[in-house]
């Protein structure tokens, strides 16, 4: 049984994120999109965006129908929607791009290829990758078998809500304290990150403190050194300069670890919270990517994958909405005083729609939540008696 809810948990992983990441960059530009870190990246990241659009409706219908009662039912039509949508996004990518495993262990085995022969070339490559493998295996025995103590402290909040969330069938609507329905916080109503891993929890039948401190370390240490060895090919082009690179950066977060502030903390102590996500894997991934594309030719085509990238990141944490929106702003400042001109408006605001869309709807849901403390309804005229829901089935 382990074994199959292992696949479940997996498929979230691999087919899913693999599958979307090449539906969103079916028409984008190709040569920034050959990479299988930037189309799997963008496929894990746009699959949390989709997430948090139906949460959000979601949410926001549980709430507006809730007066004296707990509106419970919400997640599991989260869970069931979202789970039919991901199978129909799968077989949509199976017709849209002709899947084959063909064309992948033709991929694969050029890959390794040019590796092997660059090992060839320069045997210290291979000294050095060794190295580093080493060096991450470390890492990954001790995220998955070591866990931070109160350092961690954020997890009364984060691990607790999501708990709450699969007890009760409430979005966000649980005091993560006593355990009371009918509480909720803008900030936690805002975000989608504890509520996707109480659905990975009701998907997998895995506890959700297992998949914080045991499943996710593991998984998104080896999504993250993905991503830094993709920004390493935008400062290096050989093999071994990038391999002393990864050795370098790993050893510098192993040893790192000043605050509980850190990027280090993050990575290797609490990378299963939003905030880690955001900051040690999300936006490395975005500052490069980004620059790769404004290398090249501006294209339309490219919005799609920064706009779901985008609001991907938001779903984290409303710690998103001025990170993601000052990366976006900056790079596209950088761009346009290097052009000596504004360049790359397109790309500026598909970056900015997903902070711009996480801030309105935390400003409807804050309304919302102000409206349900009162005793009447004075912002959104909310009445039970005019309520569709309550007149068919309560």
């Amino acid at each position: 049984m382990i074994i199959v809810r292992a696949i479940a948990l997996l498929l979230h992983f691999t087919i899913i994120p693999v599958a979307i990441g090449r539906l969103i960059t079916y028409r984008a530009s190709e040569e920034q999109h050959k990479s299988p870190v930037v189309v799997y990246t963008i496929g894990l990241f746009s699959s949390y965006a989709i997430f948090f659009v139906l949460m959000a409706i979601l949410e926001w219908f549980q709430n507006w129908h809730t007066f004296n009662e707990p509106f419970t039912g919400c997640f599991t039509a989260l869970c069931i929607i979202y789970s039919v949508l991901m199978a129909i996004l799968i077989i949509v990518e199976l017709f849209v791009q002709k899947f084959s495993f063909k064309k992948i262990l033709e991929y694969v085995k050029g890959k390794s290829g040019i590796i092997v022969a660059g090992c060839k070339k320069d045997r210290f490559a291979l000294i050095y990758g060794l190295i580093f493998f080493a060096i991450l295996l470390v890492q990954l025995y001790f995220s998955y078998g070591y866990e931070v103590n109160e350092w961690s402290y954020d997890d009364y909040d984060y691990v607790v809500s999501s708990q709450d969330t699969l007890t009760y069938d409430m979005i966000s609507n649980v005091n993560f304290i006593s355990g009371e329905p009918q509480y909720t916080t803008v900030k936690r109503a805002a975000t989608a990150w504890p509520t996707y891993i109480a659905y990975l929890a009701r998907a997998t039948g895995f506890e959700v403190t297992t998949i914080c401190h045991t499943i996710f370390p593991v998984l998104f240490l080896l999504i993250a050194y993905g991503i830094y060895y993709y920004m390493s090919g935008l400062i290096f082009s050989e093999i071994e300069n990038r391999f002393i690179f990864m050795i370098l950066l790993s050893i510098a977060f192993a040893f790192g670890m000043y605050s509980h502030y850190s990027l280090t903390f993050r990575l290797l102590c609490t990378i299963w919270q939003g905030k880690a996500v955001l900051s040690a894997v999300a936006i490395p991934f975005y500052l490069v990517y980004m620059i790769q594309l404004y290398r090249a030719e501006i294209k339309t085509a490219n919005m799609l994958p920064i706009f779901m990238l985008s609001l991907g990141m938001c779903s984290l944490t409303v710690m998103s909405m001025p990170l993601v929106s000052l990366t976006t702003v900056l790079l596209w400042l950088l761009m346009s005083i290097y052009k000596r001109k504004p360049y790359g408006i397109r790309y500026l605001l598909a970056g900015l729609f997903g902070p711009i869309l996480q801030m309105i709807f935390y400003g409807l849901i804050w309304l919302l939540l102000e409206d349900m403390k009162s005793d009447d309804s004075t912002i959104f005229h909310r009445w039970r008696g005019d309520m569709w829901w309550y007149k068919w089935f309560g």
